[in-house]
């Protein structure tokens, strides 16, 4: 079976080498598998509690939309984990406000999910647009 550098570095993500994921990223010509291979790495990042790293690695993409869809990622993984102060903090590095209140939502049920109905209205009461808010108070009631 061969394995592509996709696979390779999703594998080295997994075991924390993290610095020899990102040699084997720089070697992916495809956009799209290069993207996935930097979400890899970002992800596993976050789940080692290495925020920071992940930040940076979100920031290596080049394109907004792909680096914001890595920091959602991101973010949604930090609140399942309880870090929702680092969620909430990652989504702030979303330039986009029509996506940053998508994550803010996400994170906002994700906190209303566990029980946390309080955390949640908090963090609906961040997003930028009156629609959103209104939409994420309807979905957090409906929990």
């Amino acid at each position: 079976m061969a394995f592509t550098l996709l696979d390779i570095v999703e594998q080295q993500a997994r075991s924390n080498k993290i610095d020899a994921a990102l040699d084997t990223a720089n070697r992916i010509d495809d956009a799209t598998d290069m993207l996935a291979a930097m979400e890899a790495i970002a992800i596993g990042q976050c789940k080692a509690g290495d925020q920071h790293g992940a930040l940076h690695t979100a920031n290596l993409i080049p394109h907004e939309i792909g680096r914001s869809g890595v920091l959602m990622h991101i973010a949604f993984a930090l609140a399942r984990s309880g870090h929702v102060k680092d969620a909430i903090e990652t989504v702030g590095h979303i330039k986009a406000p029509l996506r940053r209140d998508a994550v803010l939502l996400g994170v906002a049920l994700i906190r209303a999910r566990a029980h946390d109905i309080p955390g949640a209205l908090a963090t609906a009461r961040k997003m930028g647009s009156e629609l959103a808010r209104t939409r994420a108070y309807r979905e957090i009631s409906q929990i």
